[in-house]
């Protein structure tokens, strides 16, 4: 069923793979966050939650849009790295709030993922929670940043090619004919 018995690359695909995750999640992140968003308008609203859905939804949106947003490559790398510095500024202790009996002194925004009581542990599904927030939340910062960009004047210095000779074909090109009407392509400008 695969390509390569026709002398197809059974490689080309490859390519999309990764648009296709970034589509999947797009919708699940938004799909996640309307859900909750719904469910927690009537059950009463707290803020850490409010915070979180609302982050997932935005995330999943910047997502789908990936095409229309266009970051740079530092854009991308100062989102990722503020991101990182968001998760691991909530790692400080927070003992102001009640968290599980077998796991005093959690830590982690918005789920507290990290425990110390009775030795360090960690608990992978707030921590994988708390990594999707965070990309979400940087996802919105690289929209701000990308924003930020566009604004900024060009940094590429100017090329004078005032001097520009051309070589090889391109001075042959402007030799031919003004006439192009026998040409197959219907003549170009």
């Amino acid at each position: 069923m695969g390509g390569a018995h026709r002398g197809e690359d059974p490689w080309a695909a490859w390519p999309s793979i990764p648009a296709v995750l970034r589509v999947m999640a797009g919708w699940f992140f938004v799909g996640i966050g309307v859900l909750n968003l719904a469910v927690e308008v009537d059950g009463g609203l707290i803020a850490p939650y409010l915070i979180f859905h609302v982050v997932l939804l935005g995330g999943g949106v910047l997502l789908l849009s990936w095409h229309r947003i266009a970051p740079s490559l530092a854009a991308c790398l100062v989102a990722a790295l503020l991101a990182l510095a968001g998760m691991a500024a909530t790692a400080v202790p927070v003992t102001s709030g009640c968290c599980l009996a077998d796991h005093p002194q959690r830590r982690g925004y918005p789920f507290p993922f990290l425990g110390t009581g009775d030795g360090v542990h960690v608990d992978p599904e707030y921590l994988v929670t708390d990594l999707i927030f965070w990309g979400c939340a940087g996802l919105m910062l690289l929209v701000v940043l990308t924003g930020i960009e566009r604004l900024l004047p060009e940094r590429r210095t100017p090329v004078d090619l005032g001097g520009y000779q051309g070589k090889h074909a391109e001075t042959r090109a402007m030799d031919a004919t003004t006439d192009r009407a026998d040409e197959n392509v219907g003549g170009l400008p």
